[in-house]
């Protein structure tokens, strides 16, 4: 089986990673991980990138690659993606049609014009859901990278990726069923995933304000708990700083009666590669986008 690598990249309003992944023979291996500082004001209001700005550092990124390996992927907010059921009516019409159709009518429902987002979807068992981002959102992103001279393969959502690596995680340590939450630089992630049931929360952060934090978070694992009581929900993974797993696990530990366990993100994956504690709790999002876009090269549907 061919060796494909992918870089994941996350970029933050003060902070860039990368995990860079290969997989060969249905094994997942880290070959690089690193976070780079960026300039203050990348992002506008509505998450366009100000490319210009970080397209040295996305070039020093590409510098460090295995050579002939530039093929990355990224995620953006889930808020920067609309999403809406359509029910065209495609079965009187040639089946080349179908993009044309449910564009037309996704733009019926939401008043944009399909020459001012990007779309996707998936059929449904009526109808499909309908997936878009406005052009300047992606292109922003499309622009830095290219300009870099790195080759993007997938744009997705910071839920996909964040559950692709939870699923990760599971397969790894051989469980199911169970709740990340993933303590980042400035952004807290809730996420769990079964066949029946995708859940993900995201909420800021800052470490000034961690009592605010811890509070929302426990409010979010009890909500979680008593909306789906059904999920099975068989441990929870806290993935940050030891102190903060510490102070959260204690808390946690009141209202749930499984086990709960410190993730070491770097753990998941079979490396070589010393990887600092202090970068775990930046591992999840870019790694997912890496994982994700490993399956859309291995399933044909990468850019």
């Amino acid at each position: 089986m061919r060796k494909r690598i992918v870089t994941g990249i996350d970029i933050r309003r003060h902070r860039m990673t990368t995990v860079t992944l290969k997989r060969q023979h249905n094994i997942v291996s880290l070959l690089d991980c690193e976070t780079l500082s960026v300039p203050d004001g990348i992002f506008s209001e509505n998450e366009v990138i100000d490319y210009q700005s970080i397209v040295n550092k996305l070039a020093e990124i590409r510098k460090r690659l295995p050579f002939l390996q530039n093929r990355v992927a990224i995620s953006m907010p889930d808020l920067a993606v609309m999403t809406k059921t359509v029910e065209p009516s495609i079965g009187d019409y040639d089946k080349s049609l179908a993009p044309w159709l449910i564009a037309q009518a996704f733009s019926e429902k939401t008043g944009l014009s399909g020459t001012s987002v990007y779309l996707d979807y998936v059929p449904l068992e009526t109808g499909y859901q309908v997936y878009a981002a406005k052009k300047e959102v992606v292109e922003s992103r499309l622009q830095a990278l290219c300009r870099a001279g790195l080759k993007p393969v997938l744009i997705d959502t910071e839920k996909q990726a964040f559950l692709q690596f939870l699923l990760e995680s599971m397969c790894r340590a051989q469980r199911q069923r169970w709740l990340l939450i993933d303590i980042g630089e400035d952004i807290i992630a809730i996420g769990f995933i079964t066949d029946e049931l995708s859940f993900y929360r995201q909420f800021p952060f800052s470490s000034q304000a961690f009592d605010a934090a811890h509070t929302l978070v426990l409010q979010e694992v009890q909500r979680f708990m008593s909306l789906y009581p059904a999920a099975l929900l068989n441990g929870i993974w806290v993935n940050g700083s030891p102190s903060m797993y510490q102070m959260l696990s204690q808390s946690l530990c009141q209202q749930f009666q499984g086990p709960i366990e410190h993730l070491e993100a770097g753990s998941v994956f079979d490396t070589s590669v010393s990887i600092p504690a202090h970068l775990s709790p930046f591992i999840p999002l870019a790694a997912g986008s890496a994982l994700r876009g490993l399956m859309a090269l291995e399933a044909g549907y990468a850019a």
